[in-house]
């Protein structure tokens, strides 16, 4: 008599799976678990999320702006609203979506960190349930869902990108526009609908608004279509999408190449070919051996601590686990599986991507290192538990299909990704070694940024002032805070633009004139001899006849310089200074007094002319040189 036969039934990472499926089989403890948290799935995936986010809320109530958000306010402030200021490249970025969300954030909360730490949380939350959303569609209700959703969230992929605002504002909106927008093309790859097309064409779009990587995206979207909703050789399954799917093919390429031509008249300030003269072996190895794979098992662990934020720096054990971890699990699912190799397919291109913009741009100005830098990968967390989910489960709806390689015998056990008890160890071990990693890196980034003290200082010691509003020399906040090659928007004047009522930028002051020091207290300036007056007799330079000449100890070229002129006179006296390129019209009062005034340009002399004839006015010293805060003493 034949046996009647068993419906195969799709590979499920929750329970042993080399045995027929039977009537008992949801009776037994691992099945009702499964029940159990499958009726409550989504329940606990949005608790999840809830989870994440709290820890995110905390992380970035103790961080504050840093840098590049610096010069996003510097932006708004003194820029008006237009296609210039929107489409202008920042560091290879063109991102209009960006620019537009600081210009709305500046204007109403300028240096108030609570709404712009809210729109990241937000940013994080929407990626989260979209996160979530996109596992229930491309697995079902499975618990494994849940273990794939907490890597997700865990990972310090995104840590760095979301507690800092100018790495968030194009990082997370590109994990939103990925994990929406990918859900929307597996439904339009799935149903063909139109509307589920142009659904992933608007995420696509919205992301590429923040950040120009969004591209990648296009290149996920063939992948899928490519390796699970076409068969065949590899011409089959181009003749396939063409024949089936000739709409999204066209529109996603219209796209591309839109999207292409737009950034490189207007985003892009490197040269790609800059990629063939940097070595790639040690950006792959920093980027994959000591970033990529150590992250995807909780870490990196250890960090090496920058002036604000951390590199991944994890030691060798750590290294070495993390490698065997990723070959028993790719090793496992193609021993298990009968489609597994092409799960890791989109990870690949991620980080063959990664590797080939890191060498074309950062890497060639501060070096491989840049690789350790996790937030130029966000994305690998998402690709990564995609990877694991196809790896090991059905896509529904997909015409090929992931199952169960049929075994030469009954094995005893099931493989050990099969088992649910050490599938979820697994997951919480991960989980608490990239809270962990996490940790540590917070503490660095809160720890570390001099932003918050400085800006607190220059309000502080403003408000203390005697006399408003306060005259300062417009130079640059220190390096620590925002380098000078972002000059103007470096400057006092840009940076403190909220702050007009109480200050302001003469080009000449008599005897008060002011600078902050390197912890933004308001200090007196002081001007370093660079150049000084010549020795002369007397009570100094008397002026006499209709110009005075005060020849230097050497010659001046370039700009920034300001000039002390010590002086005294029984009477006010009007006169012209000029200084190289600088002239000024000067009303100085009777006494003893000092003059500040700026000099540029090429001149070894300073003249004065156009004071009364019988003046006794008398210039003591004079003194050239950078401006610098008078040293603080405590």
């Amino acid at each position: 008599m034949s046996q009647p036969e068993v419906e195969p039934r799709a590979p499920d990472l929750d329970a042993p799976v080399h045995r027929p499926v039977t009537r008992h089989a949801a009776t037994t403890p691992a099945g009702t678990l499964a029940d159990r948290l499958g009726r409550h799935l989504v329940l606990y995936g949005v608790g999840l999320v809830v989870l994440q986010l709290a820890f995110r809320a905390w992380a970035l109530a103790g961080s504050w702006f840093y840098f590049d958000d610096i010069a996003f306010m510097s932006r708004a402030m003194n820029r008006p609203l237009d296609a210039s200021y929107l489409l202008e490249s920042y560091g290879g970025h063109l991102m209009p979506g960006g620019f537009l969300v600081a210009r709305l954030l500046t204007d109403v909360a300028a240096y108030q960190w609570a709404p712009w730490a809210a729109v990241l949380l937000g940013l994080q939350a929407l990626a989260g349930l979209g996160m979530l959303r996109l596992l229930l569609s491309l697995f079902g209700r499975r618990p494994v869902v849940l273990a794939l959703l907490a890597g997700y969230l865990a990972y310090v992929f995104t840590l760095s990108a979301g507690i800092w605002f100018a790495a968030g504002i194009n990082q997370l909106p590109m994990q939103v526009a990925l994990v929406f927008g990918l859900h929307a093309h597996v439904e339009y790859l799935r149903h063909r609908r139109l509307r589920s097309l142009a659904a992933a064409v608007v995420w696509t779009i919205a992301g590429l608004a923040f950040y120009e990587k969004t591209l990648l995206l296009l290149g996920i979207y063939l992948i899928v279509g490519f390796a699970w909703f076409a068969t065949g050789s590899t011409p089959d399954r181009v003749k396939h999408l063409w024949s089936r799917y000739r709409a999204g093919v066209l529109v996603y390429g219209a796209l591309g190449i839109g999207y292409l031509a737009l950034y490189v008249h207007y985003g892009l300030d490197f040269s790609p070919g800059n990629a063939q003269t940097q070595p790639l072996s040690p950006i792959i190895y920093n980027l994959v051996g000591t970033t990529l794979l150590p992250g995807l098992v909780g870490g990196p662990l250890r960090w090496q601590p920058l002036t604000v934020g951390a590199f991944g720096w994890p030691n060798q054990a750590v290294v070495l686990v993390s490698w065997v971890a990723f070959v028993a699990l790719a090793v496992t699912a193609q021993r298990t599986r009968t489609i597994s190799k092409r799960a890791w397919s989109l990870l690949a291109f991620s980080s063959a991507c990664n590797v080939v913009l890191l060498a074309s741009a950062r890497a060639n100005v501060v070096g491989p290192d840049i690789a350790r830098e996790y937030r130029y990968q966000t994305e690998s967390a998402a690709l990564f538990v995609l990877g694991v989910g196809l790896a090991f489960l059905p896509l529904r709806g997909a015409p090929e299909q992931n199952t169960l390689r049929e075994p030469a015998q009954e094995p005893e056990q099931p493989a050990w990704a099969d088992n649910p008890n050490v599938v979820a160890a697994i997951s919480v071990a991960i989980v608490c070694a990239a809270l962990l990693s996490s940790l540590r890196y917070v503490d660095l980034w809160q720890s570390n940024n001099p932003s918050k003290a400085y800006f607190a200082n220059v309000e502080r010691t403003l408000a203390a002032a005697d006399h408003k509003p306060v005259p300062l020399v417009d130079i640059g906040i220190p390096q620590t805070l925002l380098w000078s090659y972002r000059f103007p928007e470096n400057t006092y004047s840009h940076v403190f633009r909220n702050l007009d009522d109480e200050t302001w930028f003469p080009r000449s002051s008599v005897d008060r004139l002011y600078v902050f020091d390197d912890q933004g207290r308001l200090s007196p300036v002081s001007i370093p001899s660079t150049r000084a007056s010549q020795p002369h007799p007397g009570c100094g330079y008397r002026l006499t006849g209709g110009t005075t000449t005060i020849p230097l100890d050497g010659p001046v070229i370039g700009g920034g310089w300001w000039l002390r002129v010590s002086y005294v006179s029984p009477e006010p006296v009007d006169l012209h200074l000029t200084a190289g390129e600088e002239e000024h019209d000067l009303s100085l009062p009777e006494g003893l007094h000092n003059v500040f005034v700026q000099a540029a340009g090429e001149f070894d002399q300073v003249e004065l002319s156009g004071y009364p004839p019988r003046t006794r006015l008398c210039v003591n010293a004079l003194t050239l040189g950078l401006p610098a805060p008078t040293p603080f003493v405590s």
